[in-house]
């Protein structure tokens, strides 16, 4: 009987051994990984942004993954985060993986008041009781799309990359009598809608290549931090000193819907001497420049050769630059000195459309709105609310047509009588394009001997000798 019961009470003995290993060795199984989760593994971590980039003023979402660690043994600190950064909320779960063990994640959420690159301070963490500091990856920042304003970027081939973003004036530095290529791209915008420039003074300019605007069919949520070339151009400048870059305006959609026109960023751009003076070597400059400067201002020309004869003699073209000086100061004879203008033009073979601003009617408008403001303010004195208010209205309206009427007399213009005009006011200028008398331009400067003209829409030099001022 005593060898049954101690037999039993071995059994009951070994029993409860195996329950306790079993219960341990769960035990164990449960908690193992957070026994061992060491120094090392908390540094493999990362607290990774949910997206590549995000927007101020909108969520952003950061997660960590704490692989074979339980959400149980896992606590939290956050840190003290830097002005412009708000904390939102957290949340600390469960998750399971196909490709990796089970673990912990925790999600956190903020909101960026600043643009730039982002780099948040450490998170502390805590398995079982061990503090671990895990750092956040550094993000980008943006602007929101809906606030976002588009911008232009002019890279030249050396590597020199101009913007309007930059935090003081950008200078560079280019050789005269020397061609510098760029390419102009458009960055945080839909779509390029129009595209424009003008001919710098002094120098030549062309375009060299037009890009497709392969992000035509992009909707306004397709954000993208990509600068998207649009054209190649090439800059040749021929006289030394200091200037700009050249003017460049186009019109696009921004990320908002809405039509921004941009144009090219401020530079100073310092033309130096050409280093190579040689006659050789300027004769051959100067023969590569030829066909394109010529083609510039003769284009025009050559399209009216085909429907209009040209002017005879200098003298026709005198004739009309006195006409034009007549039209401009006449008042009772306007309309008949007009006729005999436009009579001496079409024997001439010439056609021009604009009529001159007349000085007389300028003044007869200034006097009319002095006239008119005076008489509302007579009314005013009388208490005669209504009428003031109606001849002030008046009043204003050729106020505001009076200085547009301002801005036309007030421009300077001449009849090309013949000649050549050139990109620098320089007899030795051997690019050269010759122009047939009759052409009404308009002029902009005045150097000694030389004007500098706007003829078919281009710049250049002609001598004083060549041109009938309109006075």
């Amino acid at each position: 009987m005593e060898k049954h019961t101690t037999r039993a009470k071995k059994h009951v003995a070994l029993g409860l051994l195996t329950a306790i290993l079993f219960c341990g060795q769960e035990i164990h199984s449960q908690n193992q990984s957070a026994a061992f989760f060491s120094r090392a593994d908390a540094e493999k971590l990362e607290v990774v942004p949910k997206d590549d980039i995000f927007f101020t003023n909108s969520e952003a979402q950061f997660i960590l993954k704490i692989p074979s660690v339980s959400s149980n043994d896992v606590q939290t600190e956050l840190p003290t985060f830097p002005d412009g950064v708000i904390f939102n909320s957290s949340k600390k779960s469960d998750y399971i993986s196909s490709l990796e063990a089970p673990g912990t994640e925790i999600d956190l959420w903020f909101t960026f008041r600043q643009t730039g690159n982002i780099a948040l301070p450490p998170l502390v963490i805590y398995v079982k009781g061990r503090r671990h500091s895990i750092k956040f990856k550094p993000v980008d920042v943006y602007e929101n799309p809906r606030t976002i304003l588009p911008k232009m970027i002019v890279e030249f081939d050396n590597g020199q990359t101009i913007s309007a973003d930059s935090k003081k004036i950008p200078s560079i530095e280019l050789e005269s009598d020397k061609a510098a290529r760029f390419t102009i791209y458009m960055q945080y915008a839909v779509q390029a809608q129009q595209f424009v420039w003008k001919i710098p003074k002094d120098s030549l300019f062309k375009e060299l290549k037009r890009y497709a605007d392969k992000d035509s069919g992009r909707r306004p949520s397709d954000f993208s931090t990509e600068k998207i070339p649009l054209a190649y151009f090439e800059w040749t400048p021929f006289a030394a000193g200091t200037t700009s870059l050249p003017e460049i305006r186009m019109m696009v959609t921004a990320y908002s819907g809405r039509s921004v026109y941009l144009s090219t960023p401020e530079c100073v751009v310092t033309i130096l001497p050409a280093k190579n003076s040689g006659q050789n070597q300027k004769a051959k400059t100067e023969e590569e420049r030829q066909p394109v400067y010529a083609y510039a201002f003769a284009e025009e020309s050559e399209q009216n050769s085909k429907q209009e004869k040209k002017a005879n003699t200098p003298f026709d073209c005198a004739r009309i630059a006195e006409l034009r000086s007549m039209e401009r100061r006449a008042l009772f004879s306007l309309g008949k000195i007009r006729a005999q203008r436009i009579e001496a033009e079409s024997a001439a073979g010439i056609k021009n459309s604009e009529n001159e601003s007349n000085y007389c009617v300028f003044f007869i408008i200034i006097g009319a709105n002095g006239l008119l403001f005076a008489l509302a303010a007579i009314f005013l004195a009388l208490k005669k609310r209504f009428e003031a208010a109606v001849i002030g209205i008046a009043a204003l309206g050729l106020f505001f047509f009076s200085i547009f009427a301002a801005s036309l007399v007030v421009k300077k213009f001449g009849i090309i009588v013949g000649g050549e005009i050139r990109p620098i006011p320089e007899d030795s200028a051997m690019t050269k394009s010759a122009v047939s008398g009759g052409s009404r331009v308009q002029i902009k400067e005045e150097v000694k001997d030389w004007y500098y003209i706007v003829y078919n829409e281009n710049g250049g030099w002609i001598k004083k000798e060549n041109l009938a001022v309109i006075k």
